[in-house]
This record gives C-alpha cells, sequence and structure tokens, in this order.
C-alpha cells in the first residue's frame, strides 16, 4: 500500500468512527433523556408507572434506541481499534476490550426495563400482587436500570476515555487538546462513579451533571472533527515541525 493509499484508508476509517460515535450519541440520547425527563417521577412510583403504561410504545422506542445505541458503540469500538492499532496495541486494545465490557453490562442491563414492562402487562400470574406493589416492582427496575446499572457501565467509560485520549495525543490523527479532553472526560466519570458507589447518601446531581458536561466539552468537537476532517495523517510519516 502506498503512502497516499494508506493516509486515505486511515481517513475514510477516522470518518466512519465519527458517524459511529455521532449516531451513538444521538440513540443513547433519545433514550435517556426520553426516560428520565418523560417517565420517571422521582419519589412516585404509581406515577412513574401510568407514564408507562399511558406512552408504552414510545417507552419500547426508547429501549430500542438504547440497544441501537449499544451497536453503534460496538462498531465503533471495532473502528477505533483498526485506527489506533498500529500506534499503540496495548493502548488500543484496553480501548477495544473497554467498549467492549460496557456494551455487554448495557445490554444487560435493559433487562430492567423489559421487567418494568412485564411487571405492568396485567399478566394473568401477576394478579397475586395489589396494583401498590406492581407498580413499586417496576420503579424498581427503573432505579437499578438508571442508577446501578448505569454505573457498572459507566466504570469501563473511564479506560475507555482515557486511553482513548492518550492515543490521540500519540498518533496525532487530531488535535492535541482533544486527547486532552478525552482523558479529562476519563476523570471525571471515575470521580462521578466513585461518589456515586461509595457515598450514595452524599451523592449530589451535581457530580453527574458535571461529568456530562465535561464529556459533552470533550466528544462533540471530537466527534464533528472525526466525522468533517477525518484523521490528519502526516505527522505519522514525517516528523512534526
Amino acid at each position: 500500500m502506498t503512502t497516499k493509499e494508506k493516509m486515505n484508508s486511515i481517513n475514510k476509517t477516522a470518518r466512519i468512527a465519527g458517524l459511529l460515535w455521532f449516531l451513538n450519541v444521538v440513540a443513547t440520547a433519545f433514550s435517556l433523556i426520553y426516560i428520565r425527563s418523560n417517565v420517571i417521577v422521582p419519589g412516585d412510583a404509581a406515577a412513574t408507572a401510568g407514564n408507562i403504561v399511558a406512552s408504552e410504545f414510545l417507552y419500547r422506542a426508547a429501549i430500542v434506541s438504547g440497544l441501537f445505541s449499544q451497536i453503534f458503540l460496538f462498531f465503533l469500538g471495532l473502528t477505533l481499534f483498526h485506527l489506533f492499532k498500529e500506534v499503540n496495541k496495548p493502548l488500543a486494545t484496553v480501548l477495544l476490550a473497554s467498549v467492549m465490557i460496557a456494551v455487554a453490562i448495557a445490554v444487560v442491563n435493559t433487562l430492567n426495563h423489559f421487567g418494568a414492562l412485564l411487571v405492568l402487562s396485567q399478566a394473568d400470574f401477576l394478579k397475586v400482587f395489589n396494583p401498590e406493589q406492581l407498580n413499586a416492582m417496576a420503579f424498581i427496575f427503573l432505579r437499578l436500570a438508571n442508577s446501578s446499572g448505569q454505573g457498572l457501565l459507566e466504570i469501563f467509560w473511564t479506560p475507555y476515555y482515557f486511553s482513548f485520549g492518550l492515543l490521540v495525543i500519540r498518533s496525532r490523527f487530531l488535535p492535541k487538546i482533544f486527547g486532552i479532553l478525552l482523558m479529562i472526560m476519563g476523570v471525571g466519570f471515575a470521580i462521578n462513579i466513585f461518589e456515586k458507589f461509595l457515598f450514595p447518601q452524599f451523592y449530589p446531581a451535581v457530580f453527574t451533571q458535571l461529568a456530562m458536561l465535561g464529556g459533552a466539552f470533550g466528544g462533540i468537537p471530537t466527534i464533528f472533527w472525526l466525522l468533517i476532517k477525518g484523521a490528519k495523517v502526516q505527522p505519522l510519516d514525517e516528523p512534526a515541525s
């Protein structure tokens, strides 16, 4: 493969990664925002259950959207590994492994959403429970999906974003600032999970909001750079000026 062909291949791979990441973010955003804003009513199991029953199709659409987001993330991990494996294969392997574990946890965590639907399905075998008990069980499933379940997969976002940032810096495919922001994202999620799991009684929502804000500052510019500009390949073939 000539140098030009290699550059074109790397640039194409970078743009595919940007597209997959963009689709992952869009699908994830719809799933999380709809469920957290239009379904869950904090502290009110009856109202939350009522929202699910009243808009079951949209709730199912949010679940499917979340599953599609994991499919996009799965192929994003493979694409990023292909993009960076010649830069530093151990770091690229850490990135890939972190993505795959996070995807597996997210897919399993989706069972909590299906559990809520099952509890509210009015099946004959559930008639031994009264409506208040069924609402409470559905609320438990939603709490598990959006707190502990989400937190477990975010554990692996830390090595994912940190290794991603290091690879960006080492490869010089993208501006170094993007690599630094991605590493900060990884640290932010680590602090968020540390606070959430070890000190839940003191855990304020501001930690999650800051982690998400850090993710936006690091992730969104990187996504659009990959999608629009691809990879700056020249520094791999020539010394940096």
